[in-house]
């Protein structure tokens, strides 16, 4: 069975084919477990995790959140829980 340690470089090469969709950034913080979202629109958001697969994702106040924050918060949200999903399946996959 997959370990976690295998798992997350799955979700987040999955994660940054996504975000790509999109046009917006993914980059890895010092810190681990902590990403840092960035919108072509300059908006920022944080996504981490304590325990995977429990990922959160946090807007950075940098300016003023605009409507198309929202729509870029909605569709990272979205990429989440597609490729978290995705990553579930491979894992009752490998199971079985």
């Amino acid at each position: 069975m997959e370990t976690t340690a295998n798992i997350i470089p799955e979700f987040e090469k999955l994660f940054r084919q996504k975000l790509q969709l999109n046009n917006c950034k993914l980059r890895k913080k010092r810190q681990e477990n902590n990403y840092e979202i960035i919108t072509p629109a300059k908006d920022i958001f944080l996504m981490y995790w304590s325990e995977f697969p429990e990922v959160k994702l946090i807007y950075q106040a940098v300016g003023v959140r605009t409507q198309q924050t929202v729509v870029y918060e909605r569709a990272i949200r979205s990429h989440i829980d597609f490729c978290l999903n995705s990553i579930k399946e491979i894992m009752i996959t490998v199971a079985k």
